[in-house]
């Protein structure tokens, strides 16, 4: 049986609401806890349910669903939908597990909701400082599964900010989720091998193969640099150690 999800949805057209619903209807470990026609009707009936997921049309009157997101301090799981890809950035910065551009395909959404049971999955399965403790000055361990998986630091190109998760790539192009928040996470790492790079992403110095104004580059990865961390992170990978032209 797949792990079981309770969903709220909010979308104020009519037509695409029932058509996503029936999508949702159809995926088995589903329990639909409320629909609602805007934000604002959303965010009332937050304060009663609490759903695993929450199922945001960004486009809504009075207020979009970005904005909603916004306003809520502990947000559900969040997936947004939207007929313009344009948003996508804002939802990342949301921390949205997806963003679906309408018309969404059936295999589209079974991914996401697979994203969102993976990580519903590990929130109620891991106790409280399980998701990632750190080791040694080389290595730290995270929850995976029923294991606990020793991770060391010269294996990680970056993480990424998913809420309450993290996504931890790796040198072998492995991915990992680990229950940790990426303010702790930046705290307990190891600041000479470290940095935060932007709100969503944080990146492992030794990994970096150039960086510019406004972009950091691990080989072929590109992950923007956020506008008010961009002088620390120049400083703090380029320094003094740039070539000059003139001495």
């Amino acid at each position: 049986m797949p792990y079981p999800l309770t969903y709220m949805l909010a979308d104020d057209d009519e037509l695409y609401r029932e058509y996503t619903l029936q999508q949702l209807h159809n995926i088995a470990g589903l329990e639909c806890l409320c629909v609602c026609e805007n934000a604002l009707a959303t965010r009332e009936q937050l304060q009663h349910f609490q759903p695993d997921l929450l199922i945001l049309d960004v486009e809504m009157p009075g207020l979009t669903g970005i904005q909603l997101a916004k306003s809520i301090k502990q947000l559900p799981l969040t997936i947004f939908i939207t007929s313009h890809p344009s948003y996508a950035a804002d939802a990342y910065e949301l921390d949205a597990v997806d963003y679906l551009v309408k018309p969404v395909p059936p295999e589209r959404l079974l991914r996401a909701i697979d994203k969102v049971r993976v990580l519903a999955s590990i929130k109620a399965n891991t106790s409280a400082g399980e998701g990632f403790q750190q080791k040694d000055a080389e290595s730290f361990f995270i929850k995976d599964k029923n294991t606990f998986l020793r991770i060391t630091y010269t294996d990680v190109l970056y993480a990424e900010s998913l809420g309450d998760f993290v996504n931890i790539f790796l040198q072998n192009g492995e991915k990992k989720i680990a229950l940790v928040s990426m303010k702790n996470l930046e705290q307990q790492l190891p600041p000479n091998l470290f940095i935060r790079i932007s709100r969503s992403h944080l990146v492992n110095r030794q990994k970096v193969t150039a960086v510019d104004t406004d972009t950091v580059h691990i080989n072929k990865i590109q992950l923007p640099i956020g506008k008010t961390y961009a002088e620390e992170v120049m400083n703090a990978i380029i320094g003094n150690q740039a070539i000059k032209r003139f001495i």
